[in-house]
Protein backbone atom coordinates (compact mmCIF):
# COMPACT_ATOMS: atom_id res chain seq x y z
CA UNK A 1 0.00 0.00 0.00
CA UNK A 2 1.55 3.75 -0.84
CA UNK A 3 0.39 6.43 1.38
CA UNK A 4 0.31 10.21 -0.57
CA UNK A 5 0.90 13.02 1.56
CA UNK A 6 -0.98 16.29 0.02
CA UNK A 7 0.92 18.95 -0.08
CA UNK A 8 -0.68 22.76 0.61
CA UNK A 9 0.73 25.38 -2.03
CA UNK A 10 2.15 28.15 0.04
CA UNK A 11 0.44 31.45 0.17
CA UNK A 12 2.29 34.52 -0.08
CA UNK A 13 -1.04 36.66 0.50
CA UNK A 14 -4.59 35.99 0.81
CA UNK A 15 -8.13 38.11 0.95
CA UNK A 16 -11.20 35.78 2.68
CA UNK A 17 -13.76 37.58 2.50
CA UNK A 18 -12.75 40.99 2.34
CA UNK A 19 -15.07 44.30 1.93
CA UNK A 20 -14.00 48.20 1.02
CA UNK A 21 -16.81 50.38 1.63
CA UNK A 22 -15.83 54.60 1.02
CA UNK A 23 -18.03 57.19 1.87
CA UNK A 24 -21.35 56.36 3.85
CA UNK A 25 -25.23 57.45 2.74
CA UNK A 26 -25.56 57.92 -0.78
CA UNK A 27 -21.99 58.99 -1.34
CA UNK A 28 -21.26 55.09 -0.15
CA UNK A 29 -18.71 53.34 -2.57
CA UNK A 30 -18.44 49.44 -2.37
CA UNK A 31 -15.35 49.06 -3.88
CA UNK A 32 -15.23 45.28 -2.63
CA UNK A 33 -17.69 43.02 -2.30
CA UNK A 34 -16.61 39.53 -0.54
CA UNK A 35 -13.72 39.40 -2.10
CA UNK A 36 -11.72 36.02 -1.29
CA UNK A 37 -8.67 34.60 -3.36
CA UNK A 38 -5.07 33.34 -2.76
CA UNK A 39 -2.11 34.43 -4.18
CA UNK A 40 0.57 31.45 -3.92
CA UNK A 41 3.84 32.09 -3.25
CA UNK A 42 6.69 32.26 -6.57
CA UNK A 43 3.64 32.18 -8.83
CA UNK A 44 2.69 35.28 -10.84
CA UNK A 45 -0.86 36.58 -10.83
CA UNK A 46 -2.71 39.00 -13.36
CA UNK A 47 -5.69 41.03 -11.37
CA UNK A 48 -7.78 41.86 -14.95
CA UNK A 49 -10.85 43.81 -15.14
CA UNK A 50 -12.85 47.33 -16.30
CA UNK A 51 -11.34 50.74 -14.53
CA UNK A 52 -13.08 51.32 -11.40
CA UNK A 53 -13.62 47.30 -10.64
CA UNK A 54 -11.08 47.32 -7.89
CA UNK A 55 -8.06 45.70 -8.84
CA UNK A 56 -5.90 48.58 -7.28
CA UNK A 57 -7.85 48.65 -3.85
CA UNK A 58 -7.48 45.04 -4.05
CA UNK A 59 -3.90 45.61 -4.24
CA UNK A 60 -3.56 47.98 -1.80
CA UNK A 61 -5.19 46.02 0.92
CA UNK A 62 -3.48 42.77 0.55
CA UNK A 63 -0.43 44.67 0.84
CA UNK A 64 -1.83 46.55 4.40
CA UNK A 65 -1.76 49.84 2.18
CA UNK A 66 -5.11 50.55 2.85
CA UNK A 67 -7.50 48.46 5.63
CA UNK A 68 -10.25 46.38 4.79
CA UNK A 69 -13.83 47.23 5.95
CA UNK A 70 -14.81 43.85 6.83
CA UNK A 71 -12.81 40.65 6.54
CA UNK A 72 -9.58 39.08 6.94
CA UNK A 73 -6.27 39.98 4.86
CA UNK A 74 -2.87 37.93 5.92
CA UNK A 75 0.73 38.25 4.15
CA UNK A 76 2.25 34.65 4.45
CA UNK A 77 0.80 33.06 7.73
CA UNK A 78 0.24 36.44 9.40
CA UNK A 79 -3.37 38.09 9.52
CA UNK A 80 -2.57 41.88 8.77
CA UNK A 81 -6.25 43.06 9.73
CA UNK A 82 -6.03 44.29 13.07
CA UNK A 83 -1.93 44.81 13.37
CA UNK A 84 -0.80 48.44 14.75
CA UNK A 85 0.82 50.64 12.12
CA UNK A 86 4.08 49.80 13.81
CA UNK A 87 2.95 45.83 13.30
CA UNK A 88 2.55 46.75 9.77
CA UNK A 89 5.44 48.62 8.99
CA UNK A 90 8.07 45.83 10.06
CA UNK A 91 5.68 43.36 8.30
CA UNK A 92 6.22 45.23 4.82
CA UNK A 93 9.65 46.08 5.63
CA UNK A 94 10.50 42.67 5.86
CA UNK A 95 8.15 40.91 3.56
CA UNK A 96 6.62 42.82 0.94
CA UNK A 97 8.02 44.91 -2.16
CA UNK A 98 6.32 47.79 -3.95
CA UNK A 99 6.32 48.89 -8.02
CA UNK A 100 3.54 51.94 -8.01
CA UNK A 101 1.93 52.68 -11.18
CA UNK A 102 2.75 56.09 -10.59
CA UNK A 103 6.02 56.25 -8.93
CA UNK A 104 6.88 59.98 -9.09
CA UNK A 105 10.65 59.77 -9.34
CA UNK A 106 12.57 62.95 -9.37
CA UNK A 107 13.22 63.51 -12.65
CA UNK A 108 16.49 65.75 -11.62
CA UNK A 109 17.92 62.78 -10.53
CA UNK A 110 19.01 59.80 -12.03
CA UNK A 111 17.51 56.22 -12.02
CA UNK A 112 20.27 55.26 -9.46
CA UNK A 113 19.52 58.54 -7.31
CA UNK A 114 16.05 58.10 -7.25
CA UNK A 115 16.61 54.39 -5.96
CA UNK A 116 18.96 55.62 -3.22
CA UNK A 117 16.95 58.33 -2.23
CA UNK A 118 14.56 57.18 0.47
CA UNK A 119 18.05 55.23 2.35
Amino acid sequence: MTATVATRTEVAARAVDVWKVYGTGEAQVNALGGVSVELEKGRFTAIMGPSGSGKSTLMHCLAGLDAVSRGQVYIGDTQITGLSDRGLTNLRRSKVGFIFQQFNLLPTLTAEENILLPL
